[in-house]
């Protein structure tokens, strides 16, 4: 791997695999994300992505005053996300910007699968619904057997409901062989010049803190799980503003925040960036 820096080398995975003929768009639909890459997976983690804060927007604007487990508000809900799915239209910047997490997220659903999906298991909140988790299935086309070995234990405790521990812990127990898992990381080497060694440790690299940051974590006694939905949220929220007061309401008081903190203000700076991309 020639790129010494993840972004970069992410970008230049993106170039060699991005469909030419769209990229002159001004607006992208979801059948032409579908197509936006020549690796589907990678193009289904883009709408992965559009469906997931979509869905962080529902949660955050539900309002105490409503039933929303009503048979019928959920069948509503389903038909309007269906309706939405049909009429997706992100800017290039947009759909650029998520090709580089798709990018990064399919390779590690090819190197670290398990890690993957506790990865992302860990985002959900205590409660899952086993329907929930059957709708993500369709994002997945490689590892998707592993998937399906959760859904399927699942199922036979006859539960409707979940929770988080249950679901690592069927992960955590490693007992899937995972479907042409040699294959996949064969392809890698070869379609993104890929040395797997280099790749992970770039990936450990970035994960750690800068010497700028002095370890955010520790305005989260370094509890690296809170941290991580902590920055999920806020940046789920509708700005900047009402990231920052989520923030010091939810987090500030709990841990005693001082408002000058260096870590908080390389925190808050990130968060800044984020909300930047958004409006660029």
């Amino acid at each position: 791997m020639k790129k010494n820096n993840l972004e970069s080398f992410l970008q230049s995975v993106l170039e060699k695999i991005k469909n030419n003929s769209l990229i002159k768009n001004d607006n992208f639909s979801g059948k032409e994300i579908l197509e936006f890459t020549e690796i589907y997976q990678v193009n289904l983690f883009i709408l992965k992505k559009i469906f997931e804060e979509w869905e962080q927007n529902i949660e955050k604007n539900k309002s105490s005053y409503f039933n929303y487990d009503d048979e019928q508000v959920i069948s509503i809900s389903r038909e309007y996300s269906n309706i939405l799915s049909k009429n997706i239209s992100i800017n290039i910047n947009q759909v650029n910007d998520l090709a580089l997490n798709a990018i990064h997220d399919y390779i590690l659903l090819i190197l670290k699968p398990y890690e993957f999906f506790i990865k992302e298991f860990e985002k959900f909140e205590n409660k899952i619904s086993i329907e929930k988790i059957e709708e993500r299935k369709k994002y997945y086309k490689i590892n998707g057997n592993l998937y399906s070995h959760i859904i399927n234990e699942l199922k036979k405790q006859n539960k409707t409901n979940s929770n988080k521990t249950e679901i690592l812990n069927i992960l955590k127990s490693n007992s899937v062989e995972l479907n042409d898992n040699e294959k996949n990381k064969e392809t890698l080497k070869i379609k993104f010049d890929l040395d797997l060694d280099k790749y992970l440790k770039l990936i450990q690299t970035k994960n750690q803190p800068s010497e700028g940051s002095r370890d955010i974590l520790e305005l989260f006694d370094h509890n690296k799980q809170e941290f991580d939905k902590a920055i999920v949220s806020a940046k789920s929220k509708d700005d900047f503003h009402s990231s920052i007061k989520f923030l010091i309401n939810n987090y500030g008081e709990k841990y005693n925040w001082d408002l000058n903190d260096e870590r908080l203000n390389f925190l808050l700076k990130d968060i800044y960036r984020h909300y930047k991309k958004l409006s660029s």
